[in-house]
């Protein structure tokens, strides 16, 4: 009866919070079996035993418990949720809810961090950390602090780099690597309760624990364990070599080993070891490979120029690459050729093996276990630590499916040398067996070097080093891993992405090649998210997927590929949750790229519309370049001396003339005179043509404005000696207005919007102009633009205004009448990038992004269908009825178009009926717009003689450019469902 009232009480609460109707919601009393989720999850719900758990794209989310009374009870289900690092726990009461974050814990108190506390009978679904809220940027963005603190896998990779460093650099123990891996492989049979059949040990977890403590107190004790377990285990963690004799390894070592593993020790950080909070059982196998990173040291990842693959990215990898083929197949052949900690063979390895499994939890069947990693994962690792790591990490992936009762006769494989390698990839000789295995897929994070090795010498020896700059080892394990291809060999690497955008030859040829001789698969852009991919890095990545497949040029440039473009996203940030919003996703033809190489920067933030517009301008406008050199004379125009060291070249022709301190001096339209220095060398690295330092000219600052990607240029006619960071365009007077309308074109929004979809590091990597493009910018002249760019440079030089006189309000009309000159005035996309996609990429003026969408929006929204669908019905005697919802559930909108028989009053209504938007609402609920956030995209349900779209009410999701794309999306629909015809 107790039961009965308590699971009511739940219910009750999971209902009014808005969680019941979920189909991502599942009850503890279901036992969580679902074939859905993997093994571990199911395993870790198991042990969490909540009442409810909420998940997304499959992981537990929100975890809803009754309120724990006993102190101990509650430290002891704060401790398993902490170590599941699930991101809230929501703990129900009698008369109150608690909300927590599932990450944080208190060293002290060993209680999570209490984020919310409510009373029952004020939640609803508009209570915080309701079905609604959790999907909210906006929500999100009011919690962002609480949930931002050190997590789990920080604590555990700080606490290890403490321990290994501590044994590597002040006892000089070599293989301090290796010996905390063993002690992490033997804690993980303990907290798996293994009796590990040695004196002291038992499926006691409190017990063994202790006898591991006690073992560490002499060195021959815990040597005799390590020799036991390899008789035991077999495998490659436990070859001993001579280390027992190691003098290096002195009893105060030892000491320092059993203080960690005891929690006794705080690490150079002041941070107490919490070592003795970590749980095995639940802690997932690919976390504690995360410990690659920082076991090599930071010397070794500098060297090697390597980053973690952090394990949601690998999921998402992985979800589009191995995982229909093992659906289909069972397994696949793999090869990981800069394998580090092994992450991508973990995972896998564990995906087959569960598709084998069927939901099953362990398996007596030894031989699959054993033939399925030794018949399938393949790796490569010139760092034998990294391959070490990767060892002891597919060890205890197997360990996870043996029932510990049952592991008495269990031996692990010996795969150093078999199935992973010490060697470097580019090395032929020792790799040509591998070379023979048909491999199904090649995945793998390859290091971002541009170091010489042998790589250059591969490449140099069979023919591809012309596709090389500055020694990238990215582009040669592209050219390398055609070695290891069939043609249904797909392969799959995380790449540096600059590789797509830099604008040397060696870089286009090798772009050339990829569009010409492979099969694009897919590409995911991580650019815009590059602070928050790898850790420690600020690294710009592109996820390359691609195959040989032995088409010719013309079938491989006829292929279209689907390219996906992340962008900075709260839950992403938070939670590292995959978000793919609509924006982002673009289907392409390889031969676009080909015929025009700068479209690879305009997929990254560009729209399908954007593409179109800057082929339009190319071709009726000409460049600046083109412009320049048509004028008569010539402009001149190039950038400042250069300082570096170097051969030095005579300055003395410059000696003693004015110099510009160029750092600050340049802003929009204005110059700082009082900057201006003497000229005082002789001797320079690069002096540059003497003529191009004669005003009047055009100069530029190599930066950007990083408010609004705006670049600052000014017109000058006082003669002096610039620096190397600003660039000139040098005219003669009567040329004054040619300069001011370059300087007008320079500092407008319209070339902010060039930088954004043309600069090839502009959002990928450093936030500079590179001149050689802006060169290639369309360009218009016009007095008009001249005349106005005077009157602002003369404006912002007086010292006071004259009423009405406003630089800010000459300037706004200044790049109205550029957008007119370029025909963009009304342009949808042109629009969007300034006001939407430019602010969300700085961080400045982003009101526009997440605001509630207004009438007028909706106004704007609208016209684009009522104008195309009363165009498709005329003379048909229907006609075009369109309803908009503003608020469904809080935070989403409806837009609903109905084909009427009789012309309507009004052809745009707004509900705001209490019974209408519950109709509305129910629709919403049934299509289940708010499952699997990480994916947000637009509901488009079709009726008879209507459809709907449901959507976020941000206005960026219904601004005019959207709502073009919106239609495009509408109308291929509506003809694919009615075989081409309307």
């Amino acid at each position: 009866m107790v039961v009965s009232l308590l699971s009511k009480h739940l219910d009750k609460i999971i209902e009014r919070l808005g969680y019941a109707n979920s189909p991502c919601l599942i009850y503890g009393h279901n036992n969580f079996d679902d074939t859905q989720l993997t093994t571990h999850t199911i395993k870790v719900l198991k042990e969490l035993a909540p009442y409810a758990v909420y998940m997304v794209e499959n992981e537990p989310f929100v975890l809803f418990f009754d309120e724990f009374h006993n102190q101990d009870d509650r430290k002891a289900i704060n401790k398993k949720i902490w170590n599941a690092q699930i991101p809230v726990a929501i703990f129900c009461g009698t008369d109150t809810v608690t909300i927590y974050n599932g990450c944080t814990i208190d060293q002290k108190t060993l209680l999570l961090t209490q984020i919310e506390h409510l009373s029952v009978d004020s939640i609803d679904d508009n209570s915080p950390f309701s079905f609604f809220e959790i999907t909210s940027q906006n929500f999100w963005k009011r919690y962002t602090n609480q949930f931002s603190s050190e997590k789990l896998n920080d604590v555990l990779l700080s606490n290890l780099v403490y321990l290994t460093d501590k044994l590597r650099n002040t006892y000089h123990l070599s293989y301090a690597t290796k010996l905390v891996l063993r002690l992490i492989f033997i804690r993980y049979l303990i907290d798996r309760g293994v009796d590990l059949d040695y004196p002291g040990f038992s499926s006691n977890v409190a017990a063994s624990r202790s006898a591991l403590l006690k073992l560490l107190e002499n060195k021959d004790s815990i040597y005799s364990l390590f020799t036991h377990l390899k008789k035991k285990f077999n495998g490659n963690l436990f070859e001993l070599g001579d280390e027992i004799n190691d003098k290096a390894f002195t009893p105060i070592a030892l000491l320092e080993i059993k203080d960690f593993l005891a929690a006794n020790i705080n690490s150079s950080c002041g941070q107490l070891s919490l070592f003795d909070l970590y749980d095995f059982n639940i802690i997932p196998v690919e976390l504690i490979s995360n410990i690659y990173e920082i076991l090599l040291g930071k010397e070794a990842r500098d060297k090697d120029n390597a980053f973690y693959t952090p394990k949601y990215l690998v999921d998402y990898i992985l979800d589009g690459t191995i995982d229909k083929h093992i659906k289909e197949k069972g397994t696949c052949k793999l090869l990981d050729p800069s394998c580090g900690s092994g992450v991508f063979l973990v995972d896998s390895y564990r995906r087959m093996i569960e598709k084998e499994l069927n939901g099953a939890f362990f398996t007596e069947n030894d031989k699959l276990l054993c033939d399925t990693l030794t018949d399938n994962i393949y790796g490569i690792d010139l760092n034998e630590d990294a391959i070490d790591v990767a060892i002891f990490s597919l060890y205890l992936a197997m360990l996870d499916y043996k029932n510990p009762k049952t592991l008495h006769s269990f031996r692990l494989p010996n795969l150093k040398g078999h199935n992973l390698f010490v060697c470097d990839f580019f090395d032929e000789e020792n790799l040509s067996s591998l070379q023979k295995i048909p491999f199904d897929f090649i995945i793998g994070n390859p290091p971002w070097s541009n170091k010489p090795g042998l790589h250059v010498e591969y490449c140099k020896k069979h023919g591809y080093v012309q596709y090389l700059q500055n020694n990238d080892t990215c582009r040669s394990f592209v050219l390398r891993s055609k070695d290891f291809c069939n043609s249904e060999t797909q392969c799959c690497f995380i790449l540096h992405s600059t590789i797509l955008y830099m604008q040397k030859n060696p870089s286009k040829l090798f772009r050339k090649f990829l569009l010409t001789q492979a099969e694009i698969v897919r590409i995911i852009e991580l650019s815009s998210v590059r602070k928050l991919v790898f850790k420690n890095a600020d690294a710009p990545a592109v996820i390359l997927s691609y195959r040989f497949s032995g088409k010719n040029e013309l079938q491989n440039l006829e292929n279209r590929f689907e390219y996906i473009s992340m962008k900075r996203n709260i839950f992403f940030e938070l939670f590292n949750i995959v978000v793919v919003e609509k924006t982002d996703v673009k289907h392409v033809q390889q031969k676009l790229l080909k015929e025009n190489d700068w479209a690879w920067k305009t997929l990254v933030y560009g729209l399908t519309g954007d593409i179109d517009l800057i082929l339009f301008l190319k071709k009726n406008f000409p460049t600046l370049r083109e412009y320049i050199k048509s004028q008569t004379p010539v402009l001149i125009y190039g950038t400042g001396v250069q300082y570096n060291d170097g051969e030095k070249m005579d300055a003395s022709h410059l000696y003693g003339q004015p110099l510009l301190e160029s750092k600050n001096a340049i802003d929009h339209f204005s110059i700082a005179l009082s900057n201006i220095s003497t000229f005082s060398k002789t001797k320079i690295h690069r002096t540059r043509d003497a003529t191009l330092f004669q005003a009047p000219y055009c100069l530029m600052l190599r930066g950007i404005d990083m408010s609004d990607y705006t670049m600052k240029a000014v017109y000058e006619e006082n003669s002096f000696v610039f620096k190397e960071a600003v660039f000139a365009v040098k005219g003669s007077f009567e040329q004054k207005s040619q300069l001011l309308n370059i300087v007008g074109l320079l500092n407008s929004k319209v070339y902010a919007y060039f930088n954004l979809m043309l600069g090839s590091s502009l959002g990928v990597e450093r936030e500079q102009r590179q001149v050689e493009e802006i060169l290639e910018f369309p360009f218009v002249y016009s007095l008009e633009i001249a005349n106005k760019v005077k009157l602002i440079q003369d404006l912002i030089k007086q010292d006071f205004f004259v009423v009405g006189d406003d630089p800010t309000a000459q300037i706004n009309q200044l790049n109205l009448m550029i957008l007119k000159a370029f025909n963009l005035s009304d342009n949808e996309f042109v629009d969007y990038a300034l006001r939407i996609q430019i602010p969300q990429l700085t961080g400045k003026n982003d009101h526009d992004v997440y605001r509630n969408v207004e009438e007028k929006d909706f106004n704007e929204y609208s016209k684009y269908y009522y104008k195309y669908l009363s165009d498709v019905f005329e003379g048909t005697g229907k006609y075009i009825q369109i309803n908009v919802y503003p608020k469904i559930a809080k935070h989403y909108s409806a837009f609903e178009v109905m084909i009427v028989d009789s012309k309507p009053e009004e052809w745009l209504q707004f509900i705001n009926n209490t019974t209408l938007e519950k109709s509305m609402f129910a629709k919403f609920s049934a299509h289940r717009t708010n499952e699997m956030f990480y994916s947000l995209k637009d509901v488009i349900y079709f009726e008879e003689n209507s459809f709907y779209i449901i959507k976020p009410n941000y206005y960026k999701n219904w601004h005019p450019a959207i709502a073009r794309l919106d239609l495009m999306d509408i109308t291929n629909q509506i003809l694919s469902r009615n075989g081409g015809k309307h």
